[in-house]
């Protein structure tokens, strides 16, 4: 019955009905006779409430417009100003009433528009009861005129409030999906902000853990190479912390920027790794230029993880591979380890680290491959050129960009593993 509206409106409605009342009480109902004077004035009174309700409860602004017609009506008074009050009546309804309401509204448009055209033609008719064929002409123009203007006046004002209503509901749909497409977006960089974490957080604690464990060992036979690995774990310690405060940072103030890692930055990871014990042979082309930022972030994380991975399960006395290869369409990566036959690798989906570089490569509309290739592991990523940070994922399943067959054994990331 009430919809909710906000205080200033209801101020507003109320200023305008009193207004509306005083006005009228004061300067027309002066001009009635005794008898019709009351009644009048309940008719200014029902409009002013009307017009007090029309936003807060339109069925009942509706109900009072009717109250004061008829009170019209029966004080036998011919249309008036106070009934300029009627056409925004209506519009209310139209706008903010319910379905019942607006159509309640239009039917009562029709309906008092009849009834007005009859009701101001009524001394003409009485008179051409009389026998005057004049007056039966007069009294049908009375009423086409009067019924004409009434219907076209309140259906205009009813059509009004359909377009600003439907003008309404189109900006809030507008502002709802603008919402939502906030909310994916705030969803995707807290997804790109947790891969961050777990490829910092990862590989730094792989490069700890293996660093205190050859240290541990190396104790009494290499202090010096105890010494080498304790500088490791701490450098490694303290950039992986600093990563971790810039990633909370962005986390805690919205549209903070950092400096992503690229394709430069790879010397640097691979001599963290090599100081862990792994070794890493390394083939690039000298031509890297022109790729994104975007690609060189994604390359970059791809090579991470896979290296980690390699640390963590496979086999650290053969070496691993990584080859970077620049095509016509786009930057091929490929990380090749041994696998340690007494730690392989988990087939189970519980991983997040092959996910992790799926999704690195699906942000670039690329694609990547991983699994076991005889006693190594193969990890095969194409990432296009001129690619952009993207929602959609990669195509596993699709054949490379450029052609190039997959190497043999590798299989869906889906299919491969976490690893």
């Amino acid at each position: 019955m009430f919809r909710p509206i906000s205080q200033t409106q209801k101020v507003v409605d109320l200023v305008i009905a009193i207004a509306f009342v005083l006005v009228f009480a004061l300067f027309f109902v002066r001009a009635y006779t005794v008898t019709s004077s009351p009644v009048i004035l309940l008719v200014v009174v029902a409009l002013g409430g009307a017009l007090a309700l029309r936003r807060w409860s339109p069925p009942l602004a509706l109900t009072a417009a009717w109250i004061g017609a008829i009170a019209q009506m029966i004080a036998g008074d011919t249309p008036n100003l106070y009934d300029a009050a009627i056409p925004p009546i209506v519009y209310a309804c139209a706008v903010y009433g319910t379905r019942a309401a607006r159509w309640a509204a239009f039917s009562s448009s029709l309906v008092g528009a009849g009834i007005a055209g009859v009701y101001t033609a009524r001394y003409t008719f009485f008179g051409a009861v009389r026998g005057d064929l004049g007056d039966v002409q007069e009294t049908l123009r009375v009423f086409g005129i009067v019924g004409a203007l009434t219907a076209v006046t309140l259906l205009l004002a009813w059509t009004l409030g359909v377009l600003v209503r439907t003008a309404q509901r189109s900006r809030r749909n507008r502002q709802e999906a603008d919402a939502a497409g906030e909310q994916v977006a705030a969803e995707q960089e807290r997804t790109r902000i947790a891969r961050d974490m777990h490829d910092v957080v990862a590989h730094s604690l792989a490069v700890v853990i293996a660093q205190s464990d050859g240290a541990r060992l190396l104790r009494r036979t290499d202090p010096e190479a105890v010494d080498e690995a304790l500088e490791t774990i701490g450098s490694t310690a303290r950039a992986a912390l600093a990563d971790v405060r810039v990633l909370l940072q962005q986390l805690r103030y919205e549209g903070t920027t950092s400096v992503q890692p690229g394709l430069a930055d790879l010397d640097t990871l691979f001599a963290q790794f090599q100081g862990s014990g792994l070794e890493v042979d390394v083939v690039r082309d000298p031509d890297l230029g022109g790729l994104g930022t975007a690609v060189q972030l994604a390359a970059f994380r791809i090579v991470q993880e896979s290296l980690t991975n390699a640390l963590r399960h496979g086999d650290l006395t053969r070496p691993a591979s990584v080859v970077l290869t620049r095509t016509p369409h786009g930057l091929e990566v490929e990380v090749v380890n041994a696998v340690d036959p007494s730690r392989p690798p988990r087939t189970s989906p519980g991983g997040h680290g092959l996910i992790g570089m799926r999704e690195r490569a699906g942000a670039v509309q690329g694609d990547l491959r991983a699994g076991p290739d005889g006693d190594r592991f193969r990890v095969r990523a194409f990432l296009p050129v001129g690619a952009t940070a993207g929602p959609t994922a990669a195509g596993s399943d699709a054949s490379r960009s450029d052609g190039s067959a997959e190497p043999p054994g590798t299989v869906p990331i889906q299919t491969a593993g976490a690893r």
